[in-house]
């Protein structure tokens, strides 16, 4: 099972529904992979950044992950559902 952990954007100009777009995003990957918000000194497979808008250029690197997964639109969920998939 991945680990995996979560962060949003701060949310200043969102064009979907990002709240619902995590929830799409953990229901496909259920069976794979457990997602949870970042803890410190917690190292995880994947971070999924769910951004509002393509101006966000934050990339969290303050938290330990091997693969970092960016979800800039609502259209772009089958593709960084299957590619964090992947890693399974």
């Amino acid at each position: 099972m991945l680990r995996c952990t979560v962060k949003f954007c701060g949310g200043c100009n969102p064009r979907y529904d990002r709240g619902a777009a995590y929830q799409a995003v953990r229901s496909s990957l259920s069976d794979v992979a457990q997602f949870s918000y970042p803890e410190d000194g917690t190292h995880y497979d994947a971070l999924l950044i769910i951004r509002g808008c393509t101006g966000c250029p934050y990339l969290y690197e303050d938290i330990d992950a091997d693969r970092r997964f960016l979800l800039v639109s609502a259209d772009e969920i089958p593709s960084v559902t299957e590619q964090i998939r992947l890693l399974a």
